[in-house]
């Protein structure tokens, strides 16, 4: 392993955000994944290990190209899917995994989520995408989730749960709350039957909005 200086305030916050998603109910046992990228290098909870009993030091550290260089526990098993996103997207220092129960319901049944409330098309985009199916853990999965996530601030996997990312860990935080409230309104309305959705125009420039002038730097 490479001699990396290990930045422990970084580990912390990843721990913070973790127990915030267990007490969300945003996923189950040691299910789920939560990252931040500093630098050429990425901190990411480890692999089946209970959220509750994380310290910092259980926090694993990998390069660009997914070797560990600080950690004694193996990094969690979808570290390829941050790994890419990272890649392609200067603008995400931080990802979360989780599986939602509405999340995980549009996941099985829909191919993406349309324009439907502002907040969803301010935060996360215009229209949210499914990816396609692909085994957990690979790089099948982690091209695909990417190719679905395009510029927005989520993707739900197919048949598997949801990713936010964001530039750092609380807007990624608040991606996962916003995805899961968005999944859960659309599931909700098409019981009724009849969804009303934005004007396209109107989401293109209530996301143009949010990127450009509404987030506090």
């Amino acid at each position: 392993m490479q001699n990396v200086v290990f930045n422990i305030k970084i580990a912390q916050e990843v721990i913070e955000y973790a127990k915030k998603v267990s007490a969300e109910r945003l996923t189950k046992g040691t299910w789920g994944n939560i990252s931040v990228k500093s630098g050429e290098y990425v901190y990411i909870t480890p692999s089946g290990y209970p959220y509750d009993k994380l310290k910092p030091k259980d926090i694993c550290v990998v390069d660009m190209e997914g070797q560990k260089v600080f950690g004694n526990l193996k990094p969690s098993s979808e570290l390829p899917l941050h790994i890419q996103i990272y890649l392609n997207r200067s603008n995400v220092g931080a990802i979360i995994h989780t599986h939602p129960i509405y999340s995980t319901i549009v996941s099985i049944t829909q191919r993406e989520i349309p324009p439907i409330v502002e907040d969803a098309v301010m935060i996360l985009g215009e229209t949210l995408k499914v990816s396609e199916y692909a085994l957990p853990g690979t790089e099948e999965l982690a091209q695909k989730a990417l190719e679905a996530l395009g510029t927005n601030n989520c993707v739900f996997l197919k048949n598997h749960g949801l990713v936010t990312v964001g530039e750092n860990l609380q807007e990624a935080f608040i991606a996962t709350l916003i995805a899961e409230k968005t999944a859960q309104i659309y599931v909700e309305a098409l019981k009724v039957g009849n969804v009303s959705l934005l004007p396209m125009e109107h989401a293109r420039l209530l996301r143009e909005k949010y990127i450009t002038s509404y987030r506090q730097k």
